[in-house]
Order: C-alpha cells, then structure tokens, then sequence
C-alpha cells in the first residue's frame, strides 16, 4: 500500500476542517476562528484534534437536543393542563416562545392544522399576540402542499394567504397521527380530491373512493402532518436544529389539538345543561351534588354555591323529588316519572315532574344519578284557564237558554201592568207601584240583553281602528260619573297608540265596561291609566292595552271567577260587564288579563291583532 505523501495528507485534513466547520454552522454553533466562542482553537495539524473536536460537539448537541425534548415534554404536560385558557391560541403561543428562547431564534414560526373542518392557524415569535387563521380553500398552493404531502419548495416567497412580506418562509414538517374524526367528521378529505377529474391536484395520484362519498390520493398525508415549524429569513445555520426538534413535537402537538377538542366538547356538554329549560340535578354514588344547572336554581329557589358538594338530603325544599333521585340511585335503574310539590325557601309551593335515572360508567358500574326537573305551574295554569273556559262556555248557555225564555213573560208582565194601571184614578198611589214594576222590567230587559249580546254575539265588522279614538268614546258616555271629579282618566301617550283589527263598536264596549269597573273601584279619588303598546313582529303583530286603577284591589278568592256571569263583589252591580267584555276580546282572537292584589288597584290586559 501506498502511504500518501505530506502535502496530499495536509490537503485532505484542510478539507475535512472547512467540512466541520460548515456541520457546526448548520448546528448553530460558533466559528472554530471565533473570538468569542468560549473555548481555545483547536491545533489544526493532526486528525486526532478534529475527531476530538467533532465528538466534543456531538456530544454537547446530543445533550442539548435530549434537555430540550425533556423540556418539551414538561411543557407540553403544563400546557394540557393550562388547555382550559380562555384563549384557544394561547398553548401553541407559548410553545412558540419556549422554542424560539431555546433556539436562540426570534425569527421563529408554528403553523398548526386545527379545528372541524381543519384551518391553518400561524403563529409568529415576533408577534405573540397575534394568530392568523386560514382555510385550506384559501391558503396559498404552496403551503397547502406542504400541509398536504408533507413536501414542497424548501423556501416559499409568499405567507400562508399568498401575500409577498416577511418572507422567504422556510417549513418543516411536523407529523403525528391525528385521529379522523378531528378532520371532516371521521374521513378526512384530500383537498386534490375537490377539482373534477380521477387525479389528486396536488399529488397527481390516481384518487381512491373511501366511505362516504370521500376521495383521497395515495400520497395524502392530511391529519399526519400536523403542522409546519419554520424560520422567516436565513433558515441554514437553525436547520439542523429544527430538524431534531421536530420529532418531539408530532406528539405533543396532537396532545395539543386533542385536549382543546376534549374541552371545547366538554364546554359544549356544560352549556347544554346550564340551558337547558328543565332543571338538572346529578350526584355521585354517596348522594352528593354534582351538578345543579340554572333552571335548577330558578325552579327550587336554592342557589348552585348552596347546593353542590352538599348530601341531596340536606337540602331544604329537596323533600319528594330527590326520592326519585335516591331510588334511582339505589336501584340502579330509571324511575317512573312523578310529580311532587316543591316548598321554595321564598315560601311558594310549585308542582314539578321528576324523572331520575341512574349514571353508569363504561363497564357498567353506578356512577350517581341525575334527575330533571319540570316545573309545571305554566301547564297547571293553562289546564286552570281551559277548565275556566269551558265553564264560561257551559254558564253562558244555559244563561242564554234562561234569557230567551224570561224575555217573553217579561213583556207580558210589563203590558199587563199597563192596562191594570188605566182603571186606577188620576192621583191613586198605586201608579207609583205600577212605575217601579215597570223599571224593574226595563232593568231584567237590560240585564237579559247584555246576556244574548254575549252569547249570541252580532257579526263582527273587522277593520283597522285607533284605540285612542275608541278609548275616547268610552269615557265620552261615562261623563256624569267622572265630571265628579273624583277619579282622573288618563291615556298616556295616545298619539302614539298602533291601530288595531277590530270592530268598532265592540271594542268601545269593552273599554267602556272595564274602565266603568276601573272608576267603581276607586272609592274615593283615584286615577284610571290606559296605555297601549305594540308586541310581537309580523305576521303575529299584537297591540297590548292596559287599563290600570288605583282602586281596592281584588281579592286572590274572587281573581279565578271575574269573567263568569253573575259573579259581582259590588251590591249593586249585574256581574255581566267583565263577562261581556272577555267574549268580545276573545272573538277577535285576543286574550285578557287581570292581574291584582288588596290594596295594590287591578291591571287588566288585553291582546289584540294588530292592524296591517
């Protein structure tokens, strides 16, 4: 064997000392010739020298590289933890900063593949506070390749939507194994699949046809590449570095994208419940509360605070209901739906339907138990309010039969009266008797037609009508009883009141009945207001009227039976107006009200289609 000569073997040594110098820039580190770097030069004459040199190095990268997959790893087990930030962007941001510190490197760039359907979100070292999101029908092709196929132009001119600034971008692929049902709903679908044609548009692969009418390309690396690390600028002497820190990061970043998926998930599932319309109780195997929503709260009357962390039996009011609960518990199994009535802490009693059923875990365990509650006063009221009606209906019959048959003998009586009356002489006191027969048969004419007014009602004549003007004329003919002066009427803000679809006539009628009620009310002086206001939006417009008094009140007694016929507080008065008045309000379609309490004066509320 040849040995090589002196100048063959310097010559080569040179070569090899130029190579290890561009190995180190590459691995960032400083030149050999380098004041600054920290160490001696090394004697540049013997291999022994560079080989110690080169080992010294590798050994120094292999320690750096395992502290800061160490690191990673630690940051990544904080940032799960801290993945409930209120800002979704804010793990990946802080991941950013850890690698941008540890490289040394502020010109640093994350690119990560988030969300259903998956976006582009880049994040950069020199602008903490800023993400920009990107569809993937919007990125650049640039990027979107490397997204894609995990390959592409080592250096791109233009950022993620295609605009020419900060550049060149130079990425590095991060991969890690993204479950399918994070992308699309369980088949991630190649984005080369969208165009028309039997090719990938990115990969130029023949597309396969998967389940569910899905396309994807041999080469697809969709939901393996999870993202992109990179540098804007010079990326050469850090591309070492990126590259060894890339393995670590596939894992951490679908930890990442994982534990954001759970929480947002478990967030969803937590405003579900908090809004849901019925009330929502759960407790654990020991029978303590676990969750106790807002509608719970409303129905029982017992804050969440008081409530959780607390045995189900400790809690007052919980008598009945939480039986269910507890059985539930016990039996391990659903109970039948039951109703009970809830005692709040206010002293209001509400009925409630319960259902309860028990929590089992996967294998089948008893976990707890959760029980709804419905509150039932709206249901109880309406079935209140039906059976009320079908009396009114029923009474109004019958009255309607008695009125046609007293109305007859009625005339007869008043006609027979007159012509006993002409045999007695001018001057005999009995004319007198025979006048006051004769009103109190006008008083039974008037009091059985209001009874066939109400129940045999005329055809309505509907038409757009001002309940200003119609207010108006109703308070008009009560003149003798408010030209007392005693009780002030006052329409607030009339000039502005919506018309209303309506007869006329009837509608006078029924503020003249209930504002002669309002002013009977008062027994002294006192204020009668009528407003009116519009509710609801087209096509189920109303107009609201209001007629309020600063009279007695009513008793909560008398309140279920104002509208029947007959029924009067007032010695004096015929127990029809109210009675006339809801029939009329409801051919129109509308609704009324009443709401009063001793001493508080009566607010009646009436609901009429609004005028086109």
């Amino acid at each position: 064997m040849t040995t090589p000569d002196r100048t063959t073997q310097e010559t080569a040594l040179e070569a090899l000392w130029r190579r290890a110098e561009e190995i180190r820039a590459l691995c960032g580190l400083p030149s050999l010739a380098d004041p600054d770097a920290g160490r001696p030069p090394p004697r540049r004459d013997s291999a022994e020298g560079l080989v110690e040199l080169l080992l010294g190095d590798l050994e120094s990268n292999f320690r750096r590289e395992l502290a800061t997959r160490v690191q990673l790893e630690g940051l990544g087990e904080l940032m799960t933890f801290a993945i409930r930030d209120p800002e979704p962007d804010r793990p990946y941001q802080i991941l950013l900063q850890y690698l941008a510190r540890a490289l040394d490197e502020p010109n640093l760039w994350l690119g990560m593949l988030r969300g259903n359907p998956p976006g582009f979100t880049l994040y950069r070292a020199w602008d903490a506070t800023e993400a920009e999101r990107v569809s993937l029908r919007e990125i650049d092709p640039g990027w979107l390749r490397w997204i894609v196929l995990g390959e592409g132009q080592p250096s791109l001119g233009a950022d993620p939507l295609g605009r020419r600034k900060a550049g060149p971008w130079h990425p590095t692929p991060i991969k890690g194994d993204m479950p399918a049902d994070r992308l699309s709903g369980g088949a991630p679908v190649c984005p080369g699949s969208r165009v028309e044609g039997v090719s990938c548009a990115l990969s130029g692969a023949p597309l396969e046809d998967l389940v569910g009418g899905h396309r994807r390309c041999g080469p697809c690396q969709l939901g393996r590449i999870v993202g992109l690390l990179g540098i804007v600028g010079d990326a050469d002497r850090k591309r070492a570095s990126l590259e060894a820190i890339v393995p670590s990061l596939g894992a951490l970043c679908v930890n990442l994208n994982l534990s954001e998926a759970l929480d947002l998930e478990a967030r969803f599932r937590e405003d579900v419940i908090e809004n849901m319309p019925l009330g929502v109780i759960a407790v654990d195997r020991e029978g303590q509360v676990l969750a106790w929503n807002r509608s719970a709260e409303e129905i029982l009357g017992t804050p969440r605070k008081s409530a959780l962390a607390r045995h189900v039996r400790e809690i007052a009011g919980a008598e009945g209901w939480r039986d269910s609960l507890l059985r539930s518990l016990d039996r391990g199994g659903p109970e039948a739906p039951s109703e009970h009535i809830v005692r709040r802490p206010d002293g209001a009693s509400i009925p409630v339907e319960v259902n309860a059923a028990a929590l089992r875990d996967a294998e089948g365990t008893v976990r707890g138990a959760v029980a709804t509650l419905t509150d039932l006063s709206n249901l109880r009221s309406m079935e209140e309010r039906i059976r009320q009606l079908d009396r009114l209906a029923a009474v109004g019959r019958f009255a309607s039969s008695v009125a046609h048959e007293i109305r007859n003998p009625l005339t007869g009586i008043a006609t027979g009266v007159q012509y006993l009356s002409r045999g007695f002489p001018e001057g005999d006191e009995r004319h007198e008797d025979v006048r006051f027969i004769l009103r109190e048969v006008t008083r039974l004419n008037s009091i059985i037609q209001d009874l066939l007014s109400a129940t045999r009602p005329r055809m309505l004549t509907l038409g757009p009508v001002s309940v200003a003007d119609a207010a108006g004329r109703a308070i008009r003919s009560l003149g003798p009883t408010i030209q007392e002066g005693r009780v002030e009427i006052r329409l607030e803000g009339a000039d502005h009141w919506p018309k209303v679809l309506a007869d006329t006539d009837q509608l006078q009628q029924v503020f003249l009945n209930l504002v002669q009620n309002a002013v009977q009310a008062i027994p002294g002086h006192g204020e009668v207001a009528i407003r009116a206001r519009p509710v609801g939006n087209p096509p189920l417009s109303r107009v609201e009227i209001e007629i309020a008094d600063t009279g007695v009140g009513i008793e909560p007694d008398h309140l279920p039976h104002l509208f029947e016929p007959f029924y009067t507080t007032r010695p004096k008065g015929t127990g029809l107006g109210l009675f006339v008045a809801h029939g009329i309000v409801q051919r129109h379609g509308g609704s009324i009200e009443v709401v009063s309490a001793p001493g508080q004066g009566t607010r009646f509320r009436i609901l009429l289609p609004a005028a086109a």
